[in-house]
């Protein structure tokens, strides 16, 4: 059979790593180098010649050695799917990454390391830290925000709550950051070195929901061909983050209290019990109350989960929050972007506080991104949001919706009059703090004194 018929032969696939940007190394089932792309000699300052024949350990400094044997063994008896570790060297990061190689049968033939240089990448995160450190202010809890009256008490519970062991239920509409809270109680708790591993119960059909959470031992059914650790297993002494727990099937939720209740697990085509040092965070955009009532959830498993409640606010309860998170968005893909940073038009302000947003603070980012994307100048107008975003700001001037033009004292008087209500609501929505308003409105203090001076009809 010829190479055309059977597909490309083992020189061109040779030839394809060898002109790989990323570096490459691959080691045998006995941890020897057989292979090493130029990129890789680059990356290391390394000769392959030299290196060849060599055990992979051996390229290592002593003090990794031991780090790095832990991690191939995981790899070959596939308790790790891969792993990834950064490097610094000669004024460059480089993300290294190690993956098992395994034949049709599924044994281990040996582990391939690629490494990639992420400078720039990281460079760039480092930027954006120091820029969102410069326009956060004290209201402010991980990689939320909010100064609004709705988000203080949230702040305050993920503070208090965070150090404990308490289970904790998160509840909110889709894309007010349940995920988010989650990052923080982790990153704020004992178990911060641990692991936090997250399950997306929605994402999961019920056959595989299971052998996902708590795991599966060799031969349990077709296709087992060896043992391997649940989420459980995964998260232990750290956290495990349940997703869309009210999508979780009735059977799957018998199990998962049994869990709870004895901080144990039994693998799929296991009889042992498996001891579990978890903490559990789970999260639901449902009304889990009513679907006890429904009987579509486990009453004994809702107040399981419910031990402490935090319900996010959806975005349209946070006016005082959408233009300052609007600006944070507006700076993080203005960077990525490597354009200027963007300002908002009083138009694109208007139409901001008055959409609805049904996707909460991901629908905010998602239109900043694409906003900062088709924006031509350095200032963003209404025609750079999305179309829904001009439908409501077009609700703002009854003259804009008749289409009737209007001139003179009678545009004059309408501007007054919208600029009154504008200022009206931005004093509801702080709570009459008049420098909270200002901040809101994108004026300061002292021209918000004035424009509230003025005698205004309805004012």
């Amino acid at each position: 059979m010829s190479e055309s018929e059977n597909g490309p032969g083992a020189a061109v696939y040779q030839a394809i790593l060898t002109s790989m940007g990323e570096g490459i190394i691959f080691a045998d089932h006995d941890n020897r180098i057989v292979f090493v792309n130029a990129a890789a000699e680059q990356v290391r300052g390394i000769k392959a010649e030299k290196f060849l024949g060599r055990d992979l350990l051996s390229i290592h400094t002593p003090p990794a050695r031991e780090r790095i044997a832990a991690i191939l063994a995981g790899l070959r008896d596939g308790s790790a799917a891969s792993h990834t570790r950064p490097l610094e060297t000669k004024g460059r990061i480089f993300e290294n990454c190690y993956y098992p190689i395994r034949d049709r049968g599924e044994r281990f033939v040996g582990t391939l390391m690629i490494s990639r240089d992420i400078t720039e990448r990281e460079r760039l995160k480092e930027e954006n830290s120091e820029l969102r450190e410069q326009l956060l202010t004290e209201y402010a809890c991980g990689g939320m925000i909010g100064s609004s009256r709705a988000m203080q008490p949230v702040f305050q519970v993920i503070r208090s709550t965070a150090p404990l062991e308490s289970t904790i239920l998160v509840t909110g509409e889709s894309g007010t950051g349940k995920e988010l809270v989650a990052r923080e109680l982790h990153q704020r708790s004992r178990r911060s070195d641990g692991p936090l591993v997250k399950v997306n119960c929605a994402a999961l059909p019920e056959t595989l929901l299971e052998s996902e959470l708590f795991g599966f031992e060799k031969g349990a059914f077709t296709g087992a061909l060896r043992e391997r650790k649940g989420k459980f297993e995964q998260a232990e002494r750290g956290t495990l983050f349940l997703d869309e727990i009210g999508e979780m099937p009735l059977s799957a939720q018998a199990k998962l209290l049994r869990v709870l209740q004895e901080r144990t697990v039994e693998r799929i085509g296991g009889s042992r019990e498996i001891e579990v040092d978890v903490r559990i965070i789970a999260a639901t955009n449902r009304d889990l109350r009513q679907d006890v009532a429904a009987g579509l959830f486990r009453e004994d498993l809702f107040y399981r989960l419910n031990v402490i409640p935090i319900d996010l606010p959806p975005l349209r309860e946070r006016l005082e929050d959408i233009l300052p998170l609007a600006t944070i968005f507006l700076a993080r893909f203005s960077q990525q972007m490597n354009r200027p940073q963007l300002q908002l038009s009083r138009e694109a302000k208007q139409a901001l506080l008055k959409h609805p947003f049904p996707g909460n603070v991901r629908e905010l980012k998602n239109a900043m991104e694409r906003a900062t994307a088709l924006c031509t100048g350095d200032t963003l107008g209404i025609d750079d949001l999305p179309p829904e975003f001009s439908q409501h700001a077009g609700q703002l001037t009854p003259q804009a919706a008749s289409h009737q033009p209007v001139t003179g004292p009678k545009l004059s008087a309408g501007l007054d009059h919208r600029e009154a209500e504008l200022i009206q609501e931005a004093l509801a929505a702080t709570g009459n703090r008049r420098g909270e308003a200002a901040r809101l409105l994108g004026i300061s203090r002292k021209t918000l004194w004035k424009k509230m001076k003025r005698p205004v009809t309805g004012w």
